[in-house]
């Protein structure tokens, strides 16, 4: 009776495939996070009463916060884990692309939290984790705190437009080229 178990070389192809563990987990992690970032900030201005509001937005802080550090964590696991080699059959222009609008993604997203943090301080807002206040780095400056809520803002729009773009380019690996790159970066419920 013939084996219908994979073959060892087919089962390492597959597992070659996967990105880590740790890898696909913070990358889910902080997309939840800055799904939860979006939908505060966007539902805070749906409301009428002025403590909810303030509650809405300490909540998006916290969560700006939560996307910081969960992208320097994800920065420091990229500088020491492999990523699977997903991209190998792309030309030398698609993977420069790549890497550009990956880079650019981190760089948002570690531009964000600080741009936000030093708005709350223009605007004269203390900003806590917890009972744990944090430094102000700025006086109260509501000109300046009209520019840097522009500023913001505008990154947070750019943001959401590479993430379309990010996206849009997974769509492209699935169901135009039919790669292994979205399989690479989803959660494997199995162990192992």
């Amino acid at each position: 009776m013939p084996s219908t178990s994979p073959s060892p070389t087919a089962a390492a192809a597959t597992a070659e495939l996967r990105h880590p563990k740790a890898i696909v987990y913070a990358h889910w992690l902080t997309a939840a996070a800055l799904l939860l970032v979006f939908a505060l900030i966007i539902g805070r201005d749906w409301l009428d009463e002025d403590p909810l509001r303030a509650s809405v937005l300490q909540w998006h802080r916290l969560a700006g916060l939560c996307v910081a550090a969960l992208t320097l964590v994800r920065l420091l696991l990229r500088s020491r884990l492999k990523l699977a080699a997903t991209l190998d059959e792309a030309t030398p222009w698609q993977r420069r692309l790549a890497g550009a609008m990956h880079g650019l993604v981190y760089l948002l997203l570690l531009a964000l939290p600080p741009l936000g943090f030093l708005l709350s301080n223009a605007r004269g807002h203390a900003v806590s984790v917890g009972s744990i206040h944090l430094p102000r780095l700025l006086a109260t400056d509501l000109d300046l705190a009209e520019t840097l809520e522009a500023v913001h803002g505008n990154v947070a729009w750019l943001l959401a437009a590479v993430i379309g773009l990010h996206l849009l380019a997974v769509a492209w690996h699935q169901w135009i080229r039919r790669d292994k790159v979205l399989g690479a970066m989803l959660p494997s419920w199995r162990s192992g």
